[in-house]
């Protein structure tokens, strides 16, 4: 009751309140409700007045009243702890299913599953219920307790309608709720102040939960509480009250809709916010996320705003039978085989252990084999690798024989050699030699033709044979004379030889169709190709040609010619015609084949008309077929059809369709079912239905999966309604998401004393019920706090609030499929909407965008497959729409109609034919020809007679030709086809006695030398004396041909008196011939060493080597010796020589010695000199070898060369000509200052050189042709010479000057000189005193003297750079010096960077970054920092950092520089290290390195490096290789797929202390947001890049990258003047370019990128002007000299015209420069290390 007590205390304190206020007026005679009990502490006030009375009679009522409640509080707890029992057992004994999930953090949990809503509470999933506990084990997880009901940490509840309590760390806070403002249903419940009369429709959301109202103050009063007028507190940490006019006003936060099922409300605020990303099966997910279920393998999930939304997976279609199902995985699969050891999965291919040759699958557990089919490359192929199964084409196999690839195999024929050629047979006739005779005739068994006999006109005759011949109408006798043929002129009568009278006939010969034939000649008659003719004892005889049996067995006789020819005079009297003629024309070849009535090529294809289940090929003239190989079918008994080659598996008919073999399909009449075609029979069942993600779900088409509505009680009930219990009218149940919760009614407090509980209801009423709702229709009202579907609308759900109906849309589940229907209210899974098309669960449909695919809508989600094909049933299906079909022939990739004609593709003479998807091909027939000797033209099927084609060669109409079959004798003519052949005419004999020759034309035999000594033919004899010529009679004629002189090893040769042929001729050198090869001293120089080679004598001193510890050496030795002939324990005798270590030019001997034991001399090698030998011909010495040699011959010293000069490949040597020899001699090097790893010899010189030199004192180093003075004697200067110190002397006269004056040492002067007394002088403005020295520039330096200014500048040597070096200055050095040829990188704009390699990149981050660094020696880095300035996300360079070493440079914006932390003024110098200057509006800064960097002051940064930096360089300019594609590494060296990633991987990391905002690049189009109108501008603006002012640099730099970085910065920039600097900078950078290659643009206009000049001050702007100026202080100096070592680059920058000279920022006349005197050349000063920095 203490409790009770305290609680009741605020009610005792309203109540007094109450009776004071009433002023005495009636007290209730009701006690009030407990609803009453609670109010804010604070709106009681502290003092109210009122009568005077008895408080014993004012407290009595009051009393009686707390004692009625007192007893009314300890009923209801009583009746509470009932109800909580009773709900509780009704809960645990309502019926679920065994395995029902349980629904939580927006997701279905499987039974035993657990998961944690928040930090605080762990559920579980039992028995299909959720239950969940606080964990107790953690301190801030503390639940409460509160009337025997466990509250979690931070829970709230309301014990009334007045109260809000809240659990927090165990303890329960209770605060009164917030009055509303303005008007309330039923005032003085919790708020006494509030208005009556107003609906609750216009209440705030939690106006039922506020307190009574109280009653209302004069205007001006306070509140109760203690609150004045207009105050404002918040009574709670989310409600805020105010006092206006006497009544205190509260208002609860107004907090937005959420849309998610889990929310929570974060410490210290006040509305709730969606909990993110989920927690499934014990894991946290991100948002977006996707998973499949740990404990269902079936389930794909994904968490999208907080919820966890799985869907089933959807299997595809096995194409087996019988699918298993394996442990962890979803879908089942086809069997798979095992055999052995070894498993194998369905539709697995694998080769047969032991037999290569045969395949093997695995199809439903069974293993099927066939064997592989190898194809034919090749006609002799080497026998199958070991483990494989086809012949392969790299060798061959013959007679049983293996033989590899160019091996000599035996053919059979003694005079041919045969090789293997990748499988392939290649022969070709051994190689005769040559013989000595005209006509050599074959002898049999011997390959070669001799001259043994004779071969004439195609027969042979033996050695001494004569024979008779006709030709030209005369008869001749021929004799064969040791492979010579000669013939001599019978008298023949003058008529024709006929058929002989009497007696016998001196010349038969016959005529045919007026034609003659002589004797023995065989032919072919004119119009009868296939007929020969012989001419035997005068008489022609005909017959047709025989033909020898063809070698094949399907031979094609080919229409055309029979080939005419004379075959030969035979001497026999046998018949001719039993000889065949060769095969052609006339006869059956095997180069095609003749099958049933068609023709086809060697190696074709087809398929025979007569049997088109089988498949034929031509091979040679012989043809073979074979059955068509039909595709493997997958059922037990395939069926084969009339002309059908294959046999197929039945088709299966259901309601009407026609399904094929293996398809799978819905049933036509029940979508639900899933069917599929096997062996004729359709096979269905009921499709499975996945698992519903909510536990009531409605019925859908196939499966009971809509989740739209709740089924529950044997009744529907859509989504978001209430509806009672159907056993127990006292619990409400509510359907949200196809899942029903039903939980006991709570009834509301009442505020009437006596509720009424009337029948069938389960909490009491008010005898005066609040008001109800009207529904339309005449439907019966809704009551108070009831909830009902709104009209007309099931998608919204209504509340009736005293009256006034409120109405909000019901929350969707998310869908669990893929493709959902619009349902109702929510999407629905009963059905798919597909690419804007409804369709049914269950229903298969084409896809509407992929063609040939068939899709399943399937309970909402849709999978599609490609359409199953059946095979085709013929060798050469068409494409249809979907699957081949035999309407129609696809042959070598064409596609034909069928019973269409088409020429093969293969064969042009070739005509095919499609039939039913087979296709048939056969030669194309042809006419005859009416010649004998047709052609065949390129291209052609049939021979014409428009040209002949005879032995092999082919002729034009009207052409004549030698006789391929006596190319000597006869000449042939094409006529109409027909070729004609006559014997040629002989020439004229031009001796007086000829004798028969060749072609039986006379021919001379003998031959008069020098008209008196005659020669026999044949006959060879020399010359005329001293011709040195040898002579021989041929055929009449003398014909003499020089003497051939062997070929001499040398080229310096020369020629004896009397002598036909040269010798070798030495070297003269000295006046002494030296024999080739050989050494010698020279007599003018003991100690060097000449040797001979190809004429050219080279002489060197000799070049020692020490063999041993203790060398000891003579006087008169060059080298030292070693005391014994001993090396490395061997002995060697005198006169043996050898190699003492690896360098083979080194070599040692062994030499006696005048007095004492031999001793030996090592020495290296003397290598001659190739004088005249090309660089490109110069081959370096082979392994062991010491001397190059030259792979041309070298040039000789003729007369006309005698005293020139030439100068050697080694250019160690000077060569002169003297006395028809090269000689050629060494020449000496200076000494160098440098370290010897610092030395190299440039290509084309002799002697090492160095960049610079190194001065002995302190080591300081100057750069070469910088001169200097001693610091020890300054009338000592120095000069540096390419490594090498050149110094010189300087002498001073004894100097006597004047009393008074003193001796001084002038500027730039050795010697001291007289000067008056002291006088000062003027230099810039500022007074300088007499004797001072100041430095104007670091090429001249100036003095006081007496007043007057004295100034000297250095003058530098001309400096001769490589092709590859550039010159470069070193900080503080006035004289160039020679580095290799540099290469720069350029960031401008918005930026832009191009790299030392050329390439152009684009990045806008906005960070410090390495812009180039050397990456290997660490001699320099320069960074910039990005700033993006606000333009639309890109950024320009705003700050260039450069470290060189320990120093750190800085330029800044405005062009100002910063030198380890402290500004400096320009131009700034510290030795050796740095320089930076300001040449117009570009700063310079020069480094040691090499390196020089511009800088403009704004944005663009120039960096430049000599080129012994390449492949050292990294950063943003990237890597200096040559190569543009490999910029992007990054800096571990990877190359990176993007520029912004590669420039983001540059990035210098911040240090500590508070670091600057920046930005990661990103890849941007300003273009693409600027819009049409800003890229069109851009562009037109950009041109001029591509104008005339650009045009002559347009060939030396491409404009088209910096056309795109314009675009690019104008479209980030957007209008205005901003676009204009941008513009600017492009053009300046392209500019830039330009001028690095020497074009200078004039391109800037009276409004395009002006730059001001002063020109009050006499300045004119110039594009390309001069780096160094004229000044009074160097006008002196020559203008060549001046630009020579002023290596800068020229800089757009404000010049004094021609004429003028700049002096303290003004251009005036020379004349006007103050009193200065030039002193000429200033004397090297001291080291430039010597000097202090400057600042």
């Amino acid at each position: 009751m203490a409790g009770a007590g305290v609680a009741l205390l605020p009610l005792v304190l309203q109540l007094g309140s109450l009776a004071l206020a009433a002023g005495g007026e009636a007290v209730p005679r009701e006690p009030p409700g407990l609803a009453d009990t609670h109010d804010y502490q604070q709106q009681a006030p502290a003092h109210s007045p009122g009568p005077a009375g008895a408080p014993q009679e004012q407290w009595r009522p009051l009393e009686e009243w707390l004692g009625q409640l007192e007893a009314e509080v300890v009923v209801l707890r009583k009746q509470n702890k009932d109800l909580q029992e009773r709900v509780r057992l009704l809960e645990a004994c309502e019926c679920r299913p065994a395995s029902a999930p349980c629904w939580g953090l927006g997701r279905a949990w499987p039974e035993g599953a657990r998961w944690e809503p928040d930090a605080c509470t762990t559920c579980i999933c039992q028995d299909g219920a959720s239950r969940c506990d606080p964990r107790a084990d953690l301190p801030h997880c503390r639940g409460c307790s509160h009337n025997g009901q466990t509250l979690g940490d931070g829970e709230a509840f309301s014990p009334d309608d007045c109260t809000t309590c809240r659990c927090l760390d165990g303890a329960i806070t209770c605060t009164q709720n917030p009055c509303p403002q303005g008007p309330c249903p039923a005032p003085g419940v919790c708020c006494p102040h509030c208005e009556p009369g107003q609906p609750a429709a216009t209440q705030p959301p939690a106006a039922h939960l506020l307190g009574p109202p109280e009653p209302a103050l004069p205007t001006g009063v306070g509140c109760p509480g203690g609150h004045r007028a207009g105050e404002t507190w918040n009574p709670e940490p989310c409600v805020t009250c105010t006092c206006q006019a006497g009544t205190v006003r509260c208002q609860g936060p107004s907090c937005s809709e959420l849309n998610c099922l889990e929310s929570y409300t974060p410490p210290g605020e006040c509305c709730p916010v969606c909990r993110p990303g989920c927690e499934y099966e014990g894991r946290l997910y991100e948002d977006g996320a996707r998973f499949l279920s740990s404990t269902n393998p079936c389930l794909q999930c994904s968490c999208v705003r907080s919820l966890v939304r799985c869907v089933p997976l959807k299997c595809p279609p096995s194409p087996c039978a019988k699918p298993v199902q394996r442990p962890g995985h979803c879908c089942p699969a086809c069997e798979g085989c095992t055999e052995g050891d070894s498993h194998r999965d369905h539709g697995q291919e694998w080769t047969a252990p032991g037999d290569p040759c045969q395949i093997c699958q695995c199809l439903e557990g069974h293993i099927h084999c066939r064997q592989r089919e190898c194809p034919s490359l090749c006609p002799y192929p080497a026998r199958p690798l070991p483990g494989t199964c086809c012949p392969v084409c790299d060798g061959c196999f013959l007679n049983g024989r293996e033989h590899r690839s160019g091996e000599l195999v035996g053919s059979g024929d003694p005079c041919s050699q045969c090789r293997c050629a990748n499988g392939s047979i290649q022969c070709e006739p051994l190689p005769c030699p040559p013989v000595p005779c005209r006509h050599p005739g074959r002898i049999p068994g011997q390959c070669c033709p001799a001259c043994a006999g004779c071969e004439y006109q195609g027969h042979q005759y033996q050695s001494q044979e004569t024979f008779r011949l006709q030709e030209s109408g005369r008869c001749v006798l021929c004799s064969c004379q040791a492979g010579e043929v000669s013939c001599e002129e019978q008298e023949c009568p003058v008529a024709p030889c006929g058929p002989p009278a009497s007696g016998p006939q001196l010349c038969p010969a016959c005529v045919l169709d007026g034609e003659e034939f002589a004797e023995g000649v065989q032919w072919e008659p004119d119009g009868q190709p296939c007929t020969a003719c012989s001419c035997h004892d005068g008489v022609p005889l005909c017959g047709a040609v025989l033909c020898p049996p063809a070698p094949c067995q399907h031979p094609s006789q080919l229409p055309g010619e029979c080939s005419t020819r004379i075959l030969a005079f035979f001497p026999t009297s046998e018949p001719i015609l039993t000889i065949p003629l060769l095969p052609g024309a006339c006869c059956p070849s095997c180069e095609s084949c003749t099958y049933h009535g068609q023709v086809y090529a060697s190696g074709q294809n087809f398929t025979d008309a007569d049997s088109p289940c089988h498949t034929c090929r031509c091979q040679e003239g012989t043809v073979r077929c074979s059955l068509v190989d039909c595709p493997p079918v997958t059922c037990a008994q395939p069926q084969s059809g009339p002309g059908q080659c294959c046999p197929r598996c039945p088709d299966c008919v259901l309601e009407q369709q026609v399904f094929v073999d293996g398809e799978s399909f819905s049933h036509p009449g029940d979508p639900c079912q899933e069917c599929q075609c096997q062996e004729g029979h359709a096979r269905c069942q009921r499709r499975s239905c996945p698992g519903a993600p909510c536990t009531h779900p409605l019925p859908g088409t196939c499966c009971p999966n809509d989740c739209s509505g709740c089924a529950f009680g044997g009744k529907e009930y859509p989504n978001g309604s209430d509806f009672p219990h159907p056993s127990d009218p006292c619990r409400l149940c509510h359907c949200l998401g196809g899942s029903v919760q039903c939980l006991a009614r709570r009834c509301p407090p009442l505020p009437c004393p006596e509720p009424v509980l009337s029948p069938g209801d389960c909490c009491p009423q008010c005898p005066a019920a609040l008001v109800d709702c009207p529904r339309p229709g005449g439907a019966v009202p809704a009551r108070h706090q009831e909830h009902f579907p709104a009209p007309g609308d099931p998608c919204r759900r209504c509340v009736c609030l005293d009256g006034a109906v409120s109405c909000q849309r019901l929350p969707c589940a998310p869908a669990p499929c893929a493709h959902p229907r619009r349902g109702p209210c929510c999407p629905s899974c009963d059905g798919c909407l597909y690419q804007g098309k409804e369709f049914a669960s269950g229903e298969r449909f084409p896809s509407p965008s992929v063609a040939c695919h068939v899709c399943l809508c399937w309970e909402g989600s849709v999978s599609c497959e490609p359409r199953a094909c059946a095979p085709a049933q013929c060798p050469f299906p068409a494409r249809g729409d979907c699957c081949p079909a035999c309407d129609g022939c696809e042959y070598l990739g064409q596609s034909y109609l069928s019973s269409q004609d088409f020429p093969d593709p293969r064969h042009p003479c070739s005509l095919c034919t499609c039939l039913g998807g087979f296709v048939t091909c056969s030669r194309q027939p042809c006419e005859p020809p009416g010649c004998s000797h047709p052609l065949t033209p390129p291209g052609h099927c049939c021979s014409t007679c428009q040209g002949c084609f005879y032995h092999g060669v082919t002729a034009a109409l009207g052409e004549t030709l030698p006789d391929p079959l006596d190319p000597t004798c006869s000449l042939c003519t094409c006529q109409e086809g027909s070729m004609r052949c006559q014997r040629k005419p002989c020439p004229p004999a031009p001796c007086a006695h000829p004798s028969p020759g060749p072609c039986s034309c006379p021919v001379c035999r003998s031959c008069f030398s020098q008209g008196v000594q005659e020669h026999q033919d044949g006959e060879e004899f020399e010359g005329p004396a001293g011709s040195c010529e040898q002579c021989r009679c041929q055929a009449g004629q003398v014909s003499c041909v020089r003497l051939r002189c062997p070929p001499l090893p040398c080229l310096l040769q020369v020629t004896e008196p009397g002598s036909c042929c040269p010798r070798c001729r030495g070297c003269l050198a000295h006046g002494e011939e030296h024999p080739e090869g050989s050494s010698w001293v020279p007599p003018d120089s003991p100690c060097s060493s000449c040797v001979c080679h190809e004429g050219v004598a080279t002489c060197a001193r000799v070049q020692c080597v020490s063999s041993c510890a203790r060398p000891q050496q003579g006087p008169a030795d060059c080298c030292p010796r070693c005391s014994d002939c001993e090396h490395e324990g061997q002995k060697y005798e005198p006169g043996e020589s050898f190699q003492p270590g690896v360098d083979p030019c080194d070599v040692c001997t062994c030499e006696m010695q005048p007095e004492g034991p031999p001793s030996l001399r090592c020495h290296r090698k003397q290598c001659p000199s190739l004088v005249g030998c090309p660089p490109g011909q110069l081959l370096p010495p082979g392994p062991q070898h010491c001397c190059p040699t030259c792979a041309q011959a070298l040039s000789n010293c003729t007369e006309g060369l005698l005293g020139s000069e030439v100068a050697s490949p080694d250019s160690c040597y000077t060569c002169q000509c003297q006395d028809l020899t090269w000689l050629c001699v060494h020449r000496a090097c200076p000494e160098l200052s440098c370290p010897l790893l610092e030395r190299h010899t440039p290509p084309g010189s002799c002697c090492p050189v160095c960049r610079e030199c190194v001065v002995e004192a302190g080591g300081q180093r100057v750069a070469d042709g910088e001169s200097w003075r001693d610091p020890s004697n300054a009338c000592i200067t120095c000069t540096c010479h390419r490594g090498h110190v050149d110094c010189q002397l300087v002498e001073c006269q004894v100097l006597s000057c004047p009393e008074g004056w003193a001796k001084v040492l002038e500027a730039g002067s050795c010697c001291e000189q007289c000067q008056a007394p002291s006088q000062a002088c003027m230099h810039q403005g500022h007074q300088v005193a007499s004797g001072e020295r100041w430095a104007v520039d670091a090429c001249t330096s100036c003095s006081c003297v007496a007043g007057t200014v004295h100034c000297q500048s250095q003058h530098c040597q001309p400096l001769l750079c490589g092709p590859d070096e550039a010159p470069a200055l070193s900080p503080g050095s006035c004289c160039p010096r020679c580095l290799p040829r540099p290469a720069s990188c350029m960031a401008f704009g918005d930026p832009h960077y191009r790299t030392f390699d050329g390439r152009l990149l684009h990045f806008q981050g906005s960070c410090r970054y390495v812009l180039a660094k050397d990456c290997r020696g660490g001699d320099f880095s320069v960074h910039v920092t990005n700033d993006d300035r606000g333009r639309r996300g890109v950024a320009w360079t705003q700050e260039v950092a450069v470290l060189l070493g320990d120093v750190s440079v800085q330029l800044l914006q405005g062009r100002t520089v910063v030198v380890d932390g402290r500004p400096v003024a320009l131009p700034f110098l510290r030795e050796p290290l740095l320089y930076v200057e300001l040449r117009g509006h570009t700063v310079i800064l020069h480094a040691q390195p090499g390196l020089q960097v511009l800088w403009d002051g704004q944005s663009q940064v120039e960096v430049s490096v000599p080129g012994s930096y390449r492949g050292r360089i990294c950063g943003l300019c990237g890597n200096f290789n040559g190569f543009a594609q490999d910029d992007l590494q990054g800096p571990d060296g990877l190359l990176l797929p993007s520029e912004a990633a590669f420039g983001n991987s540059w990035q210098v990391p911040e240090g500590p202390g508070p670091s600057r905002p920046c930005s990661v690049g990103r890849d941007v189009d300003p273009c693409r947001a600027a819009g049409y109108r800003a890229r069109r501008e851009a562009n037109a603006r950009c041109g001029l890049l591509k104008s005339a002012p650009f045009s002559r640099c347009h060939a030396m730099v491409p404009p088209e990258p910096f056309f795109a970085a314009c675009v690019y910065d104008l479209c980030a920039c957007g209008p205005g003047s901003s676009a204009d600097a941008c513009l600017c900078d492009a053009l300046e950078a392209y500019a830039s370019h330009c001028r690095r290659v020497g074009v200078t643009p004039t391109w800037r206009g009276p409004t395009l990128c002006v730059m001001g000049c002063p020109l009050d001050r006499g300045f004119v702007f110039d594009e390309c002007g001069p780096p160094c100026p004229r000044t009074c202080f160097n006008q002196h100096v020559p203008l060549g000299e001046l630009a020579a070592h002023c290596v800068r680059p020229c800089v757009p920058s404000c010049q004094c015209p021609a004429g003028l000279v700049e002096h303290e920022a003004h251009c005036i006349p020379p004349e006007a420069c103050p009193p200065v005197l030039l002193t000429g050349d200033q004397p090297p000063g001291a080291p430039p290390s010597s000097r202090g920095s400057g600042s």
